[in-house]
């Protein structure tokens, strides 16, 4: 059986991850019994301000010490987006496995519950055994990509919750044969059959979530129906791969997919059949 600590704070917790470093494997009040030789345990479950989920005054604060299960029960504030992502990105058998905080790491294959998060502009709290600090999402990002601090985690996030008339959208497609995933998250309103305040934000195989500006102008005070969508998604594919140097038309067609199917699900109980 793999040591197991059971820290009742966040200094306790960072205090052990400091300790232990990459032998630390976080969880969250779940078996961790197949945990590799040599790893240790730390069960964050009891870290109580890790595992809150709170709306105050519009204002959402999410702890990274849950599960991306919790996530699809309890999420609100962003009008479904984040459940559907967490759903999306976790299948029910590793969801409630799988926490918010391993989520946000560079290396995991869930990294894109950050796509949605971009979308939210989300702040990210992070603290070590020393500091405390809070970044943008996209400052968080390029932190991330350079090598957050020794021992410091992200503790929790912020968004302004989402106006009632918002309606959102995530969809996720993964690489056949390969490591790496594409996908996109989108918000707007509805008026009648016409697109307004369209937001979408794309992860691709090479960048972090961006914003896609040009399919954004693309939509915008048009009809929802599948010639926008099918326009929108291009525009993206364009416009994110000539952020890149190592863009294919494998992932053009990715992006492609990702993006019109998120656009299909926030437009399809408007447009024609």
């Amino acid at each position: 059986m793999p040591e197991t600590q059971t820290p009742k704070s966040v200094p306790d917790l960072l205090k052990l991850i400091a300790k232990y470093g990459k032998r630390s494997v976080l969880v969250s009040g779940v078996d961790a019994s197949n945990t590799p030789s040599g790893k240790v345990v730390i069960d964050m479950s009891g870290v109580e301000p890790l595992n809150e989920i709170e709306v105050k005054r519009d204002k959402v604060t999410i702890g990274t010490g849950m599960n991306l299960g919790r996530l699809v029960r309890d999420a609100s504030g962003a009008n479904g987006l984040l459940r559907q992502a967490a759903s999306l990105i976790a299948n029910p058998l590793v969801r409630n496995r799988v926490t918010v905080v391993e989520a946000l790491s560079l290396e995991s294959p869930y990294f894109d519950i950050t796509t949605p998060l971009v979308l939210l502009d989300a702040k990210i709290k992070l603290q070590s055994p020393s500091a405390k600090r809070t970044l943008s999402i996209r400052d968080y990002l390029e932190a991330a990509t350079k090598g957050l601090k020794k021992a410091e985690i992200p503790t929790t996030i912020e968004f302004a919750a989402l106006a009632p008339d918002k309606k959102v959208g995530f969809f996720r497609v993964a690489r056949m044969g390969g490591k790496g995933t594409v996908s996109a998250a989108a918000s707007m309103k509805l008026v009648r059959t016409v697109c307004k305040e369209p937001e979408i934000v794309v992860s691709s195989l090479t960048l972090v979530p961006l914003r896609a500006r040009q399919a954004e102008k693309e939509i915008v005070d048009k009809p929802a129906n599948e010639a926008s969508i099918k326009r929108a998604s291009v525009l993206a594919a364009e416009e994110i791969l000539a952020r890149s140097e190592k863009g294919n038309p494998y992932e053009r067609t990715l992006i492609e997919i990702a993006v019109a199917r998120t656009l299909r699900t926030i437009m399809e109980g408007t447009m024609p059949m």
